[in-house]
Parts: C-alpha cells; sequence; structure tokens
C-alpha cells in the first residue's frame, strides 16, 4: 500500500504542478473557498489508481464524494492543499495522502513538486523526506521558536486569535508559510504549526508524520483528533505550553 500511495502521490502532484504554470481558471464552493481543475483532475488520479489496486477500500476526498467510507482501510486525500496560494502562483502548496486503517493514520504522505519534497511515514517506522530520516527541532525554549500559522480571521472567528496573539509575542520568528509550514516543521525548521480551520483530509497525512518525525498532533484541547476541524503540531516539548497559551 506505500508503494502505491507514494506513486499516487507522486502522480498528482505532479500533474496538478503542470497546471500551476498555467494558472487554471477558479471555481469558488459554497464555502467560496476556490477549486480548480487541477484540484478535480489530481483527484481523480488519485482514485484511479486506488481502485485498480485496491478496488475494496475506502476513499474519502475533498473534492469528490466518498466511497465504500466504512471499509476498514480509508485513503484520505487531499489533491492541493493550499489552493489559495496555488491559484496565485505562490508556491506554498502540497499534496496530502493518508491511509486509515479502522479510522487511525498508518500511513501519511505529503509532496511539494514545488520544491521536489516527498515526505513519507508509516506507522512505527519514522518520518522520510526524499528517502532520508528527518525528526522535527529539539528546542525547548518557547522564547526561541519560530511559529507558521494559518489564517488570522479563523482564529477570531473560534475566539482564540488572542491566544495566538499571545504565542506570538513570545516566540521568537512568526511567520505564515501556509501548507509548506508542514515541510519546515518536518525539517526542524519551523516548531509550532497551528491550523485553525481544516478536516480530515486536511489533518490525517500531517498527524502521522509529524508523531513519526518525533513530533506532536492535536487539536486545540491538546487530544488527538482528525475531526475537531482544527490541529496544532510542534516538536512535541512545546506542545503543552502552546496549547495552554492558545486557551487562555
Amino acid at each position: 500500500m506505500i508503494t502505491v500511495a507514494v506513486e499516487a502521490a507522486k502522480q498528482a502532484g505532479d500533474l496538478a504542478y503542470r497546471y500551476f504554470k498555467t494558472q487554471p481558471k477558479i471555481k469558488y464552493k459554497p464555502d467560496n473557498s476556490p477549486v480548480t481543475r487541477a484540484d478535480i483532475e489530481a483527484e481523480k488520479l488519485i482514485r484511479k489508481i486506488i481502485t485498480k489496486k485496491f478496488p475494496d477500500h475506502g476513499i474519502i476526498g475533498e473534492e469528490l464524494p466518498p466511497v465504500n467510507p466504512a471499509a476498514r482501510f480509508k485513503w484520505v486525500i487531499d489533491p492541493i492543499d493550499g489552493t489559495r496560494d496555488f491559484v496565485r502562483g505562490i508556491p506554498f502548496w502540497s499534496t496530502f495522502l493518508a491511509i486509515l486503517e479502522n479510522d487511525k493514520p498508518t500511513v501519511g504522505i505529503i509532496y511539494t513538486p514545488t520544491i521536489n519534497e516527498m515526505f513519507v511515514a508509516q506507522k512505527g517506522k519514522g518520518a522520510y523526506l526524499n528517502g532520508k530520516k528527518t525528526k522535527v527541532s529539539k528546542i525547548s525554549d518557547l522564547k526561541l521558536a519560530c511559529i507558521s500559522h494559518g489564517a488570522i480571521s479563523v482564529f477570531r472567528k473560534k475566539g482564540k486569535l488572542k491566544g495566538l496573539v499571545k504565542i506570538c509575542d513570545i516566540v521568537k520568528h512568526r511567520r505564515g508559510f501556509g501548507s509548506t509550514g508542514l515541510n519546515l516543521l518536518l525539517k526542524g525548521q519551523v516548531d509550532i504549526f497551528i491550523e485553525p480551520g481544516g478536516g480530515l483530509h486536511d489533518f490525517a497525512a500531517p498527524s502521522i508524520l509529524v508523531e513519526e518525525a518525533s513530533g506532536k498532533f492535536s487539536d486545540f484541547s491538546g487530544k488527538f483528533s482528525l475531526t475537531s476541524g482544527n490541529g496544532v503540531a510542534t516538536n512535541g516539548l512545546l506542545h503543552n505550553q502552546v496549547i495552554r497559551l492558545l486557551n487562555q
């Protein structure tokens, strides 16, 4: 399964990258988030590859209806995580793919074709970047940390903006890297990544990648969840401090 997953993510990401160079037309979903032909075609390609090899597996994607959602093995697809950046020609987007066994992540992949980075994790076997083991940072002092975070408007909507500001007032660096913030966390270049809004497709792959890279993933309450609508990923050493400040 992991071999198929890597190949599917690679093919879909490369397909999306070809569209990225030509700037496809944009449509908007009911929630006003953008979607392009690249999103749809990349997800269709992943589904085709999965179905050919594992016809009885479930598939849950961001853009198309679920297939066999009660299956033991489910593939979770975000063909372009960071479509807002994608449509502006900003290279901060990736293809996310995860495999769940009984609703728990066992494989996670983030492929970022714009910078040729392929992160792969399998439960209990570590996280790898382009075939080499990768780990989060060892920074334990929040004053020395670097944070990447999602949309300010969503923090405000969820009543967490004051908590975010408290964290940002303490840390050394504050940046908005979009989806690529996860890449930087997995390489130890960012220490905290907070996403105030998202679904299963946004968190399934990053959650296992972060934990296999010796970090920690949770929702805003500090519990491991892929369906809470928010996520916090850290190097683990800073996690409790971040959760406490976020919720003050």
